[in-house]
């Protein structure tokens, strides 16, 4: 049984969608692509442990760690099947789960995908894990926002996302960043067996610059499409492409 707290929406009677938050976010991080689903598709956002209002765990999770609580869910909701959708540290779940119950994920959507965590950005996120545990979340701010949303407007996405991030538990922030410091998930990208979409951002910096290469050598198959004008977060940042790019997708699939 999980435990993870969770939000729905839509008919049940319609595919349903995974939606897996990023890092330093929580299951609102889907509200404005959920409400262009929800009359389409059967939209389940969880909170990912730590994050949200999902429990703190005992210790940091890694992604796989993460991926045993999805499938947890899945069974208690019923569920038989899904597309497994997730941003960032998201995808790396997803992908997780993807290559764990390949019966029950029909194809699997990364955006802003990473494999890894470049050594530059671990150094960072430690440097971040510190701050907050001694001075609470505001201190990351604004340089944590500003990096993701490079590039892009300070609008009222960024605005809400700055309120957002302040108001997160530290010491949740805290498990989550370690739980994901040193994620490494090629071998779960190379076990997958259903069909992947990657949706990188133009003006991403926080996830490796040969993610994209790097899937595409270990996946040929997949599909690779760069999100104009998106930083760190297509699914905030552009949900209405980034909801075109993911019906297109599942439109070829049928």
């Amino acid at each position: 049984m999980s435990i993870m707290h969770v939000r729905t929406a839509g008919n049940r009677d319609h595919p349903t969608l995974l939606l897996i938050h990023a890092m330093g976010t929580d299951s609102r991080f889907w509200d404005e692509c959920i409400s262009l689903w929800k009359d389409r598709f059967y939209c389940v956002a969880p909170d990912l442990m730590a994050a949200g209002l999902s429990p703190l765990p005992d210790k940091p999770m890694g992604a796989a760690e993460h991926a045993k609580e999805i499938e947890a869910l899945r069974c208690e909701l019923g569920i038989e099947s899904w597309v497994a959708i997730g941003c960032a540290m998201g995808g790396a779940v997803a992908a997780c789960h993807a290559a764990r119950e390949p019966t029950r994920v029909t194809a699997l959507v990364m955006a802003n995908p990473g494999l890894r965590n470049a050594d530059a950005v671990k150094k960072v996120l430690r440097e971040r894990v510190e701050l907050v545990r001694a001075e609470g979340m505001a201190i990351l701010l604004p340089s944590a926002a500003d990096r993701a949303f490079l590039n892009l407007p300070r609008d009222e996405r960024y605005e809400c996302y700055l309120v957002r991030y302040a108001q997160q538990n530290p010491e949740g922030y805290a498990s989550s960043v370690l739980g994901f410091l040193d994620v490494d998930i090629e071998a779960d990208i190379t076990a997958v067996s259903c069909p992947i979409l990657a949706l990188p951002g133009q003006h991403d910096v926080l996830m490796p610059t040969d993610s994209a290469d790097l899937l595409r050598q270990l996946k040929p198959d997949a599909v690779i499409e760069t999100l104009p004008n998106v930083a760190h977060f297509g699914p905030l940042q552009s949900p209405k492409v980034f909801v075109e790019r993911v019906d297109n997708f599942l439109s070829r699939l049928s």
